[in-house]
């Protein structure tokens, strides 16, 4: 009879020190609490040597006032508090960071694909704004554009431009501009429906020419329905949207003055008791004998004011104004009033951001159009496409795979070199900063929230930016 074997020894169980898991774990541990003791150890030297400095920690400082002026953005008192002048050099980062975004981005793809031309002379060129703006300091170019380009220009009286649509000099550039008067709140909401119907309209025409089998986006009936709606919300605005009963006005000097509701009917401006200015409001001011002076528009502060006047104004008539009010630039005594005024501090920083920023999107946009199998090209001309109808409906979708991930990467960029505004006195989120912490001494507290408001920043980028690229990713089956 075959005998059992015996059962093998049992081994002794491994020591806890030899199991990879539990040493990545332990290690992980031991990076975090040394992270977490120097964090503490700093931030606990911070508070000691601020309150041996008499220097409080605090918040309260952002309700002070400010006591300090801002050129650029909303309007701002000096009375008005940090926090508010904080918020004003958010809203200034803003506008130089979306405009500058949105003219990169077109440069770069005219560029990039300018850079693949056929054509030698447009290859070339735009091989020599490529290398050359990618390779100066960004520093060095807003330096340039504003001290040897914008400050070099003709002054006020001897300007350039295009007729009265367009003024340049060196006080920077004054454009015509749309504005929203006083009785056109509504079309925000008009045009907000507006953009929901047009999106709505583009996905359901893209949804039925993929059912035909068609190459087409659907945007163009989107932006039919977009238009459409909005000029419908126009139209009933212009019909039904009237000024208030209880405007009036206040002049000062005979030549200047503010056009408002009198909310407490006491015949005087004052915000602070409620009464709201009228903007963009056309108004004609008379002599005592009835004689009309001149018309304008008010500001959009309801202010006016009128130059060289053959004598003094007594009274003020107005009408109402449509919801889209175009306001020309022209002369007034030195300056310039209307249109839309952008500083030569704006005008150079923005464009020496977009220059930059686009020369380095044009090389991922021509990477991203290299990427693309040359069978896609032969293809599309083996079906009859045109190269544009190619580079449109064939080329760049599937680029954008290629292009997408990179050029994130350049718009978090574009919003952090926004920073070097101060090298050239632009009232940015970060010169404005520098302007708090001189005053109140919360040094601390203004770079922290100065850190976080760039985070933000970057974050909702990267969440947008992110979500595009999963929609135009791949679907694997």
């Amino acid at each position: 009879m075959a005998s059992t074997p015996s059962p093998a020894p049992r081994r002794s169980e491994d020591s806890i020190f030899q199991d990879t898991r539990f040493l990545n774990l332990l290690v992980q541990a031991a990076v975090v609490a040394l992270v977490v003791t120097a964090i503490a150890f700093f931030a606990r030297n911070v508070v000691t040597n601020l309150s041996d400095s008499n220097i409080p920690l605090g918040w309260n400082f952002l309700s002070q006032s400010a006591g300090f002026r801002i050129a650029e953005g909303p309007p701002f008192d000096p009375q008005e508090s940090y926090g508010r002048a904080f918020v004003i050099g958010i809203i200034n980062t803003l506008r130089v960071v979306v405009a500058g975004i949105v003219l990169a981005t077109l440069l770069g793809l005219v560029v990039g694909i300018a850079r693949l031309s056929t054509n030698w002379l447009l290859r070339s060129l735009a091989g020599v704004y490529i290398n050359v703006i990618r390779n100066t300091p960004l520093l060095v170019q807003l330096f340039f554009w504003y001290t040897a380009v914008i400050l070099q220009l003709p002054d006020i009286s001897a300007h350039m431009g295009l007729g009265d649509a367009v003024i340049l000099s060196n006080r920077g550039m004054v454009m015509g501009w749309f504005y929203v008067s006083a009785t056109g709140s509504a079309l925000t909401w008009w045009l907000i429906g507006a953009a929901i119907a047009g999106y709505a309209g583009h996905k359901l025409r893209r949804r039925q020419l993929e059912q035909q089998g068609r190459f087409e986006s659907g945007w163009l009936i989107g932006g039919l329905v977009f238009a459409a709606v909005f000029a419908l919300g126009y139209l009933i605005t212009d019909r039904t949207a009237n000024l208030p009963a209880n405007v009036t006005y206040e002049i000062n000097r005979g030549d200047r003055g503010t056009l408002f509701v009198d909310a407490n009917s006491d015949g005087n401006f004052d915000a602070n008791l409620g009464d709201l200015p009228l903007r963009y409001v056309p108004v004609t001011l008379f002599s005592a004998d009835g004689v009309a002076l001149g018309e304008e528009l008010t500001e959009n502060d309801g202010g006016f004011r009128y130059y060289d006047l053959p004598t003094e104004g007594a009274s003020l008539t107005w009408e109402n104004p449509a919801p889209l009010v175009y306001s020309a630039p022209e002369f007034q005594g030195f300056n310039v009033r209307g249109g839309r005024t952008f500083s030569p501090e704006f005008t150079a920083l923005l464009l020496g951001l977009v220059l930059y920023t686009g020369a380095f999107i044009a090389e991922i946009v021509r990477a991203g159009i290299n990427a693309v199998p040359k069978g896609q090209w032969e293809a599309s001309k083996a079906v009859g496409l045109s190269s544009g109808d190619t580079l449109r409906l064939i080329v760049l979708p599937q680029a954008l795979r290629v292009i997408i991930p990179p050029l994130t990467s350049q718009y978090l960029n574009l919003t952090k070199n926004s920073s070097l505004a101060i090298a050239i006195a632009y009232p940015d989120l970060f010169n404005v900063s520098l302007t708090i912490m001189n005053q109140s001494g919360a040094t601390v507290q203004m770079f922290l929230l100065i850190m976080v408001t760039y985070l933000s920043f970057s974050l909702f980028t990267s969440l947008l930016m992110n979500l595009y690229n999963k929609r135009m990713a791949l679907v694997e089956r």
